[in-house]
């Protein structure tokens, strides 16, 4: 590539300059959406720059801190990133991370699943549960997902690990069901995840080895997505609604695109973020945003869940305002897979109890 005619030679940071330029150019060219086999094909480019003067470092060392740049560019979901030594060791630790991962999607113990259940608000019983991940790393203790998702979906092991998840969903939901309880599950699936068109009929694969019907399981669709205006998002999401699987808006309101996604591509629930809830008893703003969004599910014929419900005058005033179901501490934490069968089983008794009314009380003529 040319030089950048906009780069003053003078300026010590030159050559930096330059090379992050001539990046972002390749970055942009190889970015274009294409078409290959008469599918459109969107490719995401991350790129990392390190200059250094002649002779203070071999090929080798210059390499390793391209690939430190790289890893950085990747993990705060930038195309281009400067090779920055204050960002050295967090970075290999991120790639030995990852290194580790690979064995762990090749165990059955270590990737394992917590489970949320949430609440019907009418009757009671169970609407839905939501698949949270946990690794348990041999070395490092137990993992929360903040501690390495993000770093997994910038990553080239983003669908073998959305699969994963999914897949052992589909084993719990199945388990559920041999036991006659049939209750949908939430997966999160990420924006990369939806840029492969082959996900649809994997999962309809993965369905049919469990004997789970496609309703049963509810992919959740982040902000990520939502922002992604790309044609092969919106084809994949249509597949899978084609399928039978349904999809849900996660953390609605707290993006400006959840509106317009919703003209976009339509879905089956939409989940009001814990920040809203949190607030709206003491809020006017924050329960209005709860109020508003009830509404628009009313009207579009989605359900609307609450999460992050703590408190039982959170829980009411939700009632009142015709939310159809919520998740939260009030009524459980997320709880490890074999011990969640026994909690559906009792939402469901006590539901179907509530629902039963005698017909007279007792000693009435």
């Amino acid at each position: 590539l040319a030089p950048d005619p906009r780069t003053d030679p003078s300026d010590e940071q030159s050559p930096l300059v330059e090379a992050s330029a001539r990046a972002q150019r390749l970055v942009d060219a190889l970015a274009q959406l294409t078409e290959v086999a008469g599918v459109t094909v969107a490719v995401q480019v991350s790129a990392g720059v390190v200059v250094a003067p002649a002779g203070s470092a071999d090929l080798t060392e210059l390499m390793r801190r391209a690939g430190v740049a790289v890893a950085q560019a990747k993990l705060r979901a930038g195309s281009v990133a400067r090779y920055d030594s204050g960002h050295d060791g967090a970075s290999i630790d991120q790639l030995v991370l990852l290194a580790e991962l690979r064995d762990a999607l090749a165990t059955d113990d270590q990737l394992v699943l917590a489970l949320q259940p949430a609440v019907d608000l009418v009757t009671g019983g169970p609407a839905g549960v939501e698949a949270l991940v946990r690794w348990r790393h041999p070395r490092r203790g137990t993992l929360q997902p903040a501690d390495f998702v993000n770093a997994v979906e910038a990553s080239d092991m983003d669908g073998q690990f959305t699969r994963y998840v999914i897949d052992r969903a589909l084993s719990e939901v199945a388990g559920w069901a041999a036991q006659g309880i049939s209750v949908p599950i939430s997966v999160n699936v990420s924006a990369r995840s939806l840029l492969d068109p082959r996900l649809p009929a994997d999962i309809g694969e993965m369905l049919r080895r469990h004997e789970v019907a496609p309703a049963q399981l509810v992919v959740e669709i982040t902000e990520s997505v939502v922002m992604s205006e790309l044609p092969v998002i919106d084809e994949v999401l249509a597949t899978l609604r084609g399928i039978g699987v349904q999809l849900a808006l996660d953390d609605f309101g707290t993006g400006f695109s959840s509106l317009a996604f919703l003209a976009r591509v339509p879905v089956e629930e939409i989940k009001i973020d814990r920040s809203f809830v949190t607030e709206m008893i003491e809020s006017r703003e924050a329960a209005a945003i709860v109020r508003a969004t009830i509404e628009l599910g009313r009207w579009l014929g989605m359900r609307v869940v609450a999460e992050g419900v703590e408190s039982a005058e959170q829980r009411r005033a939700l009632a009142e305002l015709g939310c159809s179901a919520a998740q939260g501490y009030l009524f459980f934490k997320p709880l490890p897979a074999n011990k969640v069968l026994a909690v559906l089983q009792s939402l469901s008794d006590s539901a179907q109890t509530a629902l039963v009314l005698p017909l007279r009380a007792d000693g009435a003529s």
